[in-house]
């Protein structure tokens, strides 16, 4: 594992914004650390405690924190803090490395922070959660007097080892096997792995919504067909959609590792950005909407 790899996971998210998003972070975050932050909360430290971990990276390397300043204090305790420049310090930044911020210019305090993209001598790019309330990039001198420092993290990942590259998606995995089970007498075994028979038990899913939705009279075989695909429009699922053809979506982009939210049947700006992102990688208009086309891509792989 590299620097590299949690910024690949961060630009994924380039452009969600919260709170008028889905609040996938500030979610995340109190799931896996037991918090109830409220959707109004500043989350640029909660984007990389996320990012983070959707990476597979431990707590030994970037902290899970919420608090600018206490995020700061950890990597002081450990001797990984490094000064800005303008406060005396001469580190450069590595991908991966987290930046400390302070609005009020003093190493007491810091206000806001990022996650290294790049460096030259002069400069670093940056990807940042609670950007104008959105995931962006910042282009900034290093001897800026807003930068008071710099978490080290890329060094330290091979030594604390990398988390399996496949967890989150096998947790996705099960979580959709285990709803299929649940919601349509699936029969799956709960093994983490996309097969054939989740994608069978996936399109049967998508025939019985159809049929009891839209009165389509299909066989429910898991093959999709024609017939089939003739109701991807009705069964469209775009920002704002709430049902059983959402929590459809979500698992098959989920399994694919497009989607890394939670499967809840509410569609958001995570799940968009998946369906486009799909879209492109199949040569179909990236317009966000899981619709006949989209889910024909998806369902004959």
């Amino acid at each position: 594992m590299t620097g590299q790899d949690i910024v690949a996971t961060a630009t994924r998210f380039i452009g969600q914004r919260e709170p008028t998003g889905d609040d996938y972070f500030i979610k995340y975050y109190n799931r896996i650390a037991g918090a109830s932050f409220s959707m109004t909360t500043a989350w640029c430290a909660i984007f990389v405690t996320v990012c983070a971990r959707l990476a597979g990276v431990s707590a030994d390397v970037i902290p899970t924190y919420a608090s600018c300043t206490l995020g700061k204090r950890w990597y002081e305790s450990r001797g990984r803090y490094e000064k800005g420049a303008y406060y005396g310090g001469d580190y450069q930044p590595k991908a991966g490395d987290v930046v400390f911020y302070s609005s009020e210019y003093t190493q007491d305090k810091s206000t806001h922070t990022g996650i290294i993209v790049s460096s030259t001598e002069q400069c670093a790019k940056v990807i940042e959660g609670n950007k104008s309330d959105a995931v962006g990039y910042r282009v900034i001198h290093l001897n800026n007097r807003y930068i008071i420092g710099f978490g080290r993290v890329a060094e330290f990942l091979d030594e604390h080892g990398e988390a399996p590259e496949p967890a989150e998606v096998l947790s996705t995995v099960e979580q959709f096997q285990t709803w299929l089970n649940a919601t349509y007498s699936a029969g799956l075994e709960t093994d983490g792995k996309y097969g054939k028979l989740t994608r069978a038990a996936a399109i049967r899913a998508y025939q019985t919504e159809c049929n009891r939705q839209f009165k389509a009279g299909l066989e429910v075989d898991g093959v999709f067909g024609p017939a089939s695909k003739k109701y991807g429009n009705r069964a469209l699922v775009k920002v704002g959609t709430r049902g059983k053809f959402v929590y459809i979506v979500e698992g098959v982009l989920g399994a694919l590792g497009l989607y890394p939210g939670e499967l809840d049947g509410v569609a958001g700006q995570v799940l968009e950005s998946g369906i486009k992102n799909y879209q492109r990688a199949h040569g179909l208009t990236p317009d966000g909407e899981n619709g006949r086309n989209t889910y024909a891509a998806e369902f004959m792989l």
